[in-house]
């Protein structure tokens, strides 16, 4: 795991963000402005499971206690797949939540009207100090390039394989994909368990547009892809050829999951969301479960998909925005609490440097394989097309299922339909 010295970082990160119990935080403010006088409300809309939502709750009363003028709502209960749309309504019409902690893209919807809270306007800290590059790039990847998306929580594809057929074969734990390749290639032709599924072939070709293009997604100055050419080539003919031959497969087939695929023991790897992990036993089939990084083409070309849930922040007035970023400046302390609710990872140094969060690191395959590969996560920004965009590169890899699939063809109607949306 990756360490790092802070400095110049407000105590109330240091000393109440690295400890798994608030209830004795002395946390007051860490706005530049005094927020202590003016009575204000926020309120804080959200999707969360029940067990999420306490812990909200638990943090709002926590800052409460300390913020005598500050109350703070938390309403759940909202439906996830209209959400955003439920969000942005009553945001444009003046009656929205003050606060959500959704996808960071979700703020692009607003940022050409000056409707975000740009949070580092009122945090006396450098921000950039506390996470890793590629992080802090998520969060302020904006025309304008505030502040507007902090995470609470990383989480992303890592590699979860059956040990006990990869023992049986003689392979290692793979790396690369040519590492990935050989062992799934040699188990079918011998047992004709499938060698490795994908639960989102979107997020796989990302993958492998960041890895062959040095973590470059797309050109912004021309509304071009990067993708259509021969690096990105070898890698759609690398997937089509196991996807041919059968050791590769498209889609799961004992339920929407790869999770039961490999747990009935009809695959011996995929790769799905870290969090997946309590979804996993591989008792029933005499298995043993191990997890890693998602691979890599080598040391060089590392770069992986990350998704990054994020804090933003709908303005108000000032005391409210105020009030809003001092908030989210008390839940980032709070952050390894919520990770481990979530079983996600926290982008902070700070808490990742905690003991007591390192043994909860440490006790959890999937976060451990996160761990990683944090540093190498790239949050895939959003643009004009970028649905588009991401639809174009899934239907390439899924294309593979078609006998008379050519990757040549297939990437140039996907660029020639991804720029046609981008220039629009």
């Amino acid at each position: 795991m990756r360490t790092h010295l802070i400095k110049g970082l407000l105590p109330l990160l240091l000393l109440a963000g690295c400890s798994s119990n608030g209830s004795n935080s002395t946390a007051t403010t860490s706005t530049n402005g005094d927020t202590s006088g003016e009575t204000v409300e926020l309120s804080i809309w959200h999707t969360f499971t029940e067990h999420q939502e306490d812990l909200i709750e638990s943090l709002a009363d926590e800052y409460e206690a300390e913020h005598p003028n500050v109350t703070i709502s938390v309403i759940g209960g909202y439906d996830p797949n209209t959400f955003n749309a439920t969000v942005q309504d009553a945001v444009v019409n003046g009656v929205g939540p003050s606060l959500v902690f959704v996808d960071g893209s979700f703020a692009y919807n607003f940022e050409e009207y000056g409707m975000l809270i740009d949070f580092a306007k009122y945090w006396d800290y450098d921000y950039s100090e506390m996470v890793a590059p590629l992080t802090y790039e998520g969060a302020t990847n904006f025309t304008d390039g505030a502040l507007y998306a902090p995470p609470i929580q990383i989480t992303g594809p890592v590699l979860y394989y059956n040990k006990a057929l990869y023992d049986e074969y003689g392979f290692d734990e793979p790396t690369t994909w040519d590492d990935l390749k050989q062992a799934s290639k040699t188990i079918y032709e011998n047992t004709g368990v499938v060698g490795l599924g994908i639960d989102s072939l979107a997020d796989l070709a990302q993958i492998f547009v960041l890895q062959t293009h040095d973590g470059q997604y797309y050109n912004d100055t021309d509304h071009t892809v990067v993708w259509n050419d021969d690096a990105m080539k070898q890698w759609v003919d690398w997937w089509s050829e196991g996807v041919h031959d059968g050791y590769f497969q498209i889609a799961p087939t004992t339920g929407d999951y790869n999770s039961s695929d490999i747990n009935a023991g009809v695959i011996a790897a995929y790769i799905g969301s870290s969090a997946g992990l309590p979804f996993l036993d591989l008792s029933g089939i005499g298995g043993e479960l191990a997890v890693v990084r998602t691979p890599y083409i080598d040391e060089n070309s590392k770069e992986v998909v990350a998704w990054q849930r994020s804090a933003i922040g709908f303005t108000k007035d000032e005391a409210h925005d105020a009030a809003a970023a001092d908030f989210v400046t008390y839940f980032i302390s709070q952050d390894d609490r919520w990770a481990q609710v979530l079983n996600a990872y926290s982008p902070y140094y700070a808490i990742q440097q905690d003991s007591s969060y390192q043994a909860f690191i440490g006790d959890n395959m999937s976060l451990s394989a996160l761990s990683d590969q944090v540093d190498d996560g790239v949050t895939i920004p959003w643009f004009v097309g970028s649905d588009t965009v991401r639809t174009e590169l899934q239907g390439v890899l899924s294309g593979a299922a078609d006998p008379n699939f050519d990757s040549t063809t297939a990437l140039q109607a996907a660029a020639d339909r991804s720029e046609a949306a981008m220039a629009q």
